[in-house]
């Protein structure tokens, strides 16, 4: 068995948490070894390429906010803070038979900014934009970052206390639920929706700005991410699965992957829970309700021609609930054929359709929308299934989320299902990396 020398910060996968980990380190001039299992980097959100059209594709359609401080901080890091479109909160809702409105903020100082977009947001009526207002702030006083205790319940009895009616969840509180804790209202943690309103929504003008990807995923964070620990020295392993974690005492003294053993100072491990069970069943206690998990289901449609309307939209009503115009988002023109990514949150419901008839759905919503498409030829259609999407985020499994630190003296833990007190997104992913890297540093992170 070869030997990689001399001993270096290992960290074991190379989704967003471990990047984050990985470039972090190594911008401390530490020597960090990056160990992935798979043939790609990004985990849970990384391109691919179609085979039959040659586009770059993401595997999910990811959006990002202003408040978005840990990724961002990784995207600068690497180079790559201006390969985002950036746009005010201006989202346009489509609705079946109320038609379009958006919910568009004006120039006006934080939180104003976000209350007067919400008092002009013509799906609510003038009584139920008063309400979502006061019940938005009621929300974060009740679970937000300053609330007292662990006070947690379901996005749908939250809403139902504040007394916000059908029609305020349909157009406003459902699809922001979906959108950024991927399940229904009925099983969300209100604490989580509570973090995303404080973070995105009442803090600054900044916070609440829509950062896009401007380009495939992979080229805008993955690959960068890894050039750059490779750039001051560092390993980046491909298809090498972590086996065993050799402990001696209290510590991790090597990992074994693919054949080589690779000396560690410290290791993080920024993997899903049953893969950390698995590499140190003594060392770190996780519940099997951690596994649970929910699902996005993405859609990709190619159309002979464009079809006009915003870059992206969301729809009130449908099965499909966001769509994206992908080729005007990464900078292709308007008069560019369309290239739509369509996505369902929480898409139980579709894992067991077939994928001619998840297309067919999807384009069948976007038509309603978009009447361009319906006249237009549909030229191929994608379907990408990512089961495991994100943790689960029921009320009662967020106590279970741990911390960073493990029963091992220099292993750390990272990912987005970790408790980070945010919704399983890409900031959860990149500031659990962050914080795992802190630690393996000797810092003060908790």
């Amino acid at each position: 068995m070869s030997r990689v020398r001399p001993s270096a910060f290992v960290v074991i996968g190379g989704g967003a948490a471990g990047l984050a980990a990985a470039t972090r380190l190594a911008e401390a001039r530490q020597r960090v070894i990056l160990l992935e299992a798979a043939p790609q980097l990004g985990g849970r959100a990384r391109s691919f390429v179609d085979r039959a059209t040659s586009d770059a594709i993401d595997n999910g359609q990811h959006a990002l906010m202003g408040c978005y401080d840990e990724f961002l901080a990784l995207l600068g890091r690497i180079g790559r803070r201006d390969a985002l479109y950036e746009v005010e909160l201006d989202i346009p809702f489509f609705d079946p038979v109320r038609g379009t409105a958006r919910l568009r903020c004006p120039s006006l100082p934080a939180p104003l900014h976000f209350a007067g977009g919400l008092l002009r947001y013509r799906h609510l009526s003038a009584t139920e934009r008063l309400s979502a207002l006061l019940a938005g702030q009621r929300l974060v006083w009740r679970f937000g970052s300053r609330s007292r205790g662990r006070l947690d319940t379901t996005v749908a009895s939250a809403l139902a206390a504040l007394g916000q009616g059908a029609n305020a969840r349909a157009v406003l509180w459902d699809p922001l639920t979906w959108a950024t804790l991927n399940a229904d209202p009925e099983r969300a943690s209100a604490r989580l929706l509570a973090a995303v309103v404080e973070r995105a929504l009442l803090g600054s003008r900044e916070a609440s700005r829509f950062l896009l990807p401007a380009v495939p995923l992979s080229e805008l964070y993955a690959e960068p991410a890894a050039k750059y620990v490779e750039e001051r020295g560092g390993v980046v392993r491909r298809r090498a699965a972590a086996d065993v974690l050799e402990v001696e005492r209290d510590r991790v003294v090597a990992v074994r992957a693919g054949g080589e053993r690779f000396e560690a100072t410290a290791v993080i491990a920024a993997v899903p829970p049953w893969a950390l069970r698995r590499l140190a069943p003594a060392a770190v206690s996780l519940p099997a309700k951690l596994d649970e998990a929910t699902p996005i289901v993405s859609v990709t449609l190619w159309l002979d021609r464009p079809v006009g309307g915003a870059p992206f939209l969301g729809l009130v009503g449908s099965e499909t609930q966001w769509v994206f115009q992908v080729q005007r988002l990464h900078g292709e023109g308007d008069d560019a054929p369309a290239r739509l990514a369509c996505v369902r949150s929480g898409a139980d419901a579709w894992l067991d359709e077939s994928t001619d008839a998840i297309a067919q759905r999807a384009l069948a919503d976007v038509s309603r929308a978009l009447p361009i498409a319906a006249e237009a030829r549909l030229l191929r259609a994608l379907v990408v299934k990512e089961v495991r999407a994100t943790l689960a985020p029921d009320p009662a499994l967020q106590l279970l989320r741990p911390g960073a630190r493990s029963g091992l003296a220099n292993l750390f833990v990272a990912g987005d299902w970790t408790d980070t007190g945010l919704p399983a997104t890409l900031e959860g992913a990149a500031a659990s990396g962050h914080r795992a890297a802190s630690l393996a540093l000797g810092g003060t992170a908790t």
